[in-house]
């Protein structure tokens, strides 16, 4: 039968831990041990952290910071929460907490508190400042080969075969289409296909000095506020080609004005 009310003593937090550490949940511990799994878990997790050093009562001021003035459930809580949830916010956590049966018996943090809080406990990373990737300066090409610019079509639907992207490689100065391949089944060429076009044109024409690319996620590291290079980008800069990262699409009438080279 549980006990409430009653304070733990060194010997049952040291038990605590022992279970824990022969493999024991939580519950089980409680079942056992005749205690809340709120009880188990505090000192189980000071434990994990501090090892029996930490399983002394603490005598003095009550606890200060973010959440001081809370019931220490209150904090295991929000810890429960945001560990079970690494992507929890302030805002959700308020928002699961009157869901679930046992947070709805305790007080409510505000949204700044609980966020302080996750500040405080080290579960928060700092604001990560974003960076472009370096690139050369915008500059107008002013020789035929000196800069190509490469780009996939949308999607055309083709009888007999399917769905079809094509990939065009244009000369920004002549506005000429340098090389085209054509993707079968596929709305998103991945990074082979633009590397077989890029192989057959180096073959038959060289290197240009440039490459300007838009921000295709094959071409560029969309999810990232500071993006690394990718694949494409690094295999460009290994042949000395430099790439640049236009603002806005080609448009789309250059591309289909131009005159293939043969």
């Amino acid at each position: 039968m549980r006990q409430k009310g009653r304070r733990t003593t060194l010997e049952e937090r040291i038990e605590i831990g022992e279970r824990w550490k022969a493999g024991q949940t939580d519950p089980e511990i409680g079942e056992a041990m005749g205690r809340s799994v709120w009880v188990v878990r505090k000192w189980r997790r000071r434990y994990q952290r501090e090892g029996r050093s930490g399983l002394a009562s603490r005598m003095g001021r009550p606890p200060t910071g973010a959440v001081g003035r809370f019931p220490e459930r209150v904090r295991e809580a929000i810890r429960e929460m945001r560990e079970a949830n690494p992507g929890w916010g302030p805002d959700t956590i308020r928002t699961e907490w009157e869901k679930d049966r046992t947070c709805k018996k305790l007080p409510l943090p505000s949204r700044s508190r609980i966020a302080a809080f996750l500040k405080q406990e080290g579960y928060t990373r700092p604001c990560e400042r974003h960076t472009e990737l370096p690139q050369p300066k915008e500059k107008e090409a002013e020789r035929v080969h000196e800069e190509c610019e490469m780009d996939a079509q949308g999607v055309i639907d083709v009888s007999t075969v399917g769905r079809v992207s094509i990939i065009n490689i244009v000369d920004v100065r002549s506005r000429l289409k340098v090389e085209s391949l054509p993707c079968l089944n596929t709305s998103h060429p991945s990074t082979k296909y633009y590397q077989l076009i890029l192989r057959r044109a180096f073959l038959q024409y060289g290197l240009p000095e440039r490459i300007s690319l838009d921000h295709d996620s094959v071409f560029y590291d969309n999810a990232s506020p500071s993006p690394f290079p990718l694949i494409i980008h690094f295999w460009l800069i290994a042949l000395g080609i430099a790439v640049r990262f236009i603002e806005k699409p080609p448009p789309a009438e250059q591309i289909s004005s131009s005159v293939p080279i043969r």
